[in-house]
């Protein structure tokens, strides 16, 4: 048979599987008529006749066509419908049920007397070896699907374990060496299981009940004996995992398997060395499945590199607890970095831009942990700790690993609050004055490196973004500023009423500044929150008494500074400056309220800087009373002539509403309080700005 032909019959093979295929689909789904099936039988048989436009064209099929390797990961798997997910899922849940029924079952009859408890653990160990040859027939047959009998098969395992775990601990029929052996047979049944199924489900729960055997069995082993049960469990698992790629299963395996050796180290306070060792010994593992499962063109990659970042900041967490008694703990730490180094290296070597950058993380942040450990002073630690959970975060953002970011934010964000509440900026020249300001210059780093421009966004990414969550950090680090600034003033600077006066100049450089920057580079949330705190800030000024102590010249010039603010802002929307062109369609709807706002603001600033200025005793009491009037009527004067020249219907009644304030003051309060001089002299100032302001307006 020519080469021609054979591929022809290998072709129609193909065909006539898929047919057939397609032919039992529609037969489950619905009743095949007669006509459609004869007309599926004539589509076949005419595949078998030749036809002249199927001649193959010369060096077309003749010519071996280049292999193309393809990714597991990447390979279009047919999706399930919840349909088909729910009724895949059902024989394990019945084989669940069937199990506890059958055990409340052998409860129930010892409880009536019926059987001895050695033939209730036969009988429980026959039920298991029964649902391993059912699931074995069963294939054998080919008369059950795999769901069921992978079901069969876990279900023999559940039972011989906990039957295991009943006879030694509850009924005492067998001793724990004995029930020790009878498990690990029942485990290397399970691995098997799971090596010939490839269930990644199975595998998981075969990890997870073997790894809680030893609990179950009391720990009346010797712990150096468990220890190594759990490496090697480990070690045996990844057999299964590497060969059908279940990566799902091998995190879960690595999470449980490190939790179950320092479980044991935290139990035994004796051979803490022996347990650190093993404990190194499941991570060098874990890392090097690791690389062997790692695929650099995965649309997963990130998630993968988060989580075996996120594993390792865990490994690191509970293998500082172990080592703590040990006396040369450092030697174990500097292990770990050459580990990660190690994995550091062959990604680099390999071309994983992202695998490298998380190893050589772990590395920094372990060597941090390294002088962490080691005798040096205690400020050092203030400085290491904030700056450890700060290369997390930054590592997460390289990355762009969604779950890092979550794990790094919450962990910089609990160091830096508690770094916060402990420390103290006093002396003013010291390493905590120190651990102060660097969280800040923290924030304002992540700030900077979170914001930069990006092609492409991830689903998280674009939530983060729908919710705000830069434009927030924006606002937490200049809260973060103003705090700082607040436990300054707190120390070195007079404050009356809970108010900082230096914390409240500082807000309103800030508020300032803000409006000068472009909103792409300080977020959409930082201009108006600083602008309520500012605004809050103004108000309390004037409406707390005016007699506030301290020092008096930051009283007076936080004052100052607050006015020239307002009359700044003011003059920038009114002239169209750089404030204005940056906010010009919010500017150009809300120009009259803002202004009327400003001016009213500036009112009240200036009356409350003559009656600070009048307590202070650098003005005279009957002075402050005239300016606070004149003050009214140059604001009234001032908002009528603006409201004609800008034609601002909001600003030209409050001019009103401030004229007619200033005429009751002046005639029913100043009056009687002011003596002939000063009164004469009020009245010829307001009389010529009431002259200057009629002849404006009606000449406008």
């Amino acid at each position: 048979m020519s080469l021609e032909m054979e591929q022809r019959v290998a072709k129609l093979e193909q065909e006539m599987m898929d047919l057939r295929q397609e032919l039992e689909g529609l037969k489950r789904q619905q009743p095949v008529e007669k006509s459609s099936a004869l007309s599926a039988r004539q589509s076949m048989a005419d595949q078998f006749e030749p036809k002249p436009a199927q001649i193959l064209k010369p060096n077309s099929s003749l010519e071996p066509k280049p292999k193309i390797m393809t990714n597991p990961e990447e390979k279009v798997q047919p999706q399930r419908t919840l349909e088909e997910r729910i009724m895949w899922a059902l024989p394990k849940l019945f084989m669940v049920i069937l199990v506890m029924g059958v055990l409340w079952g052998l409860k129930l009859v010892s409880d009536y007397g019926y059987l001895a408890n050695e033939v209730k653990i036969i009988l429980a160990y026959v039920l298991s070896l029964a649902l391993a040859v059912i699931a074995y027939v069963l294939e054998r047959k080919k008369t059950g699907s795999s769901a069921i009998t992978i079901s069969l098969y876990g279900g023999a395992f559940i039972v011989g374990i906990l039957t295991t775990a009943a006879s030694a601990i509850l009924y005492e029929i067998i001793g724990l060496t004995m029930a020790l052996v009878i498990a690990v047979v029942y485990i290397g049944y399970g691995i098997v299981i799971s090596y010939l199924k490839k269930n990644e489900v199975l595998t998981i729960f075969v990890a997870f009940t073997s790894l809680l055997l030893p609990y179950l069995l009391e720990y009346d082993f010797s712990p150096v004996i468990i220890l190594i049960y759990v490496v090697v469990l480990f070690m045996m698992l990844q057999f299964v995992i590497l060969q059908h790629k279940q990566k799902l299963a091998f995190y879960l395996a690595t999470f449980f398997s490190l939790l179950a050796v320092s479980i044991i180290a935290f139990m035994n306070h004796d051979n803490r060395v022996v347990f650190a060792i093993g404990f190194l010994v499941v991570l060098t593992i874990f890392y090097t499945s690791w690389c062997r499962l790692y695929n650099a063109e995965s649309k997963l990659k990130n998630i993968h590199v988060g989580l075996q970042f996120s594993l390792g900041t865990f490994s690191l967490l509970l293998l500082n607890f172990i080592i703590r008694p040990i006396e040369y703990s450092e030697a174990l730490l500097l292990i770990v970095i050459s580990l990660f180094a190690a994995v550091a290296g062959y990604g680099y070597k390999q071309k994983w831009q992202e695998a490298f950058d998380s190893a050589v993380t772990l590395a920094f942040i372990t060597l941090c942990n390294t002088l962490l450990v080691m005798n040096l002073p205690g400020e050092v630690d203030q400085l290491l700790i904030p700056f450890i959970t700060f290369a997390g975060v930054m590592m997460s953002l390289r990355l762009r690993a969604s779950m890092m970011k979550v794990v790094g934010s919450f962990s910089f964000t609990i160091t830096v609050a508690l770094n916060f509440i402990i420390h103290e900026p006093t002396p003013f020249f010291s390493i905590d004055h120190i651990s102060l300001i660097m969280p800040g210059i923290y924030l304002l780093i992540i700030y900077v490196y979170a914001r930069r421009p990006k092609e492409t966004l991830t689903s998280f990414e674009k939530f983060m973004k729908e919710i705000y969550v830069i434009d927030i950090l924006a606002v937490i680090t200049a809260g973060y500023f103003l705090a700082y600034i607040g436990k300054l003033d707190e120390l070195y600077f007079a404050s009356v009423g809970n108010i900082p006066h230096l914390t409240c100049l500082i807000l309103a450089l800030l508020f300032a500044g803000s409006l000068l920057v472009p909103i792409k580079y300080k977020g959409r949330a930082l201009t108006p929150v600083l602008g309520g705190f500012f605004v809050l800030f103004t108000v309390m000024l004037e409406i707390i008494p005016y007699n506030m102590q301290g020092i008096e010249w930051l009283n007076i010039v936080t004052r100052i500074v607050y006015i020239a603010v307002i009359i700044a802002i003011m003059i920038d929307v009114l002239m169209k400056g750089r404030i204005y062109q940056i906010y010009q369609e919010q500017a150009e709807k809300l120009l009259d309220q803002v202004v009327s706002a400003g001016v009213v603001l500036t009112m009240i600033s200036v009356w409350g800087l003559i009656h600070q200025l009048s307590y202070n005793s650098l003005l005279d009491w009957k002075l402050s009373i005239a300016f606070s009037t004149i003050t009214l009527f140059l604001t009234a004067s001032i908002s009528l002539w603006l409201s004609t020249v800008r034609n601002l219907q909001t600003l030209r009644l409050t001019g009103f509403v401030i004229l007619v304030i200033a005429f009751i003051k002046l005639i029913f309060f100043d009056l009687s309080a002011l003596d002939l001089l000063i009164r004469a002299v009020l009245f010829i100032l307001i009389g010529g700005i009431g002259l200057l302001l009629s002849g404006r307006l009606l000449k406008k």
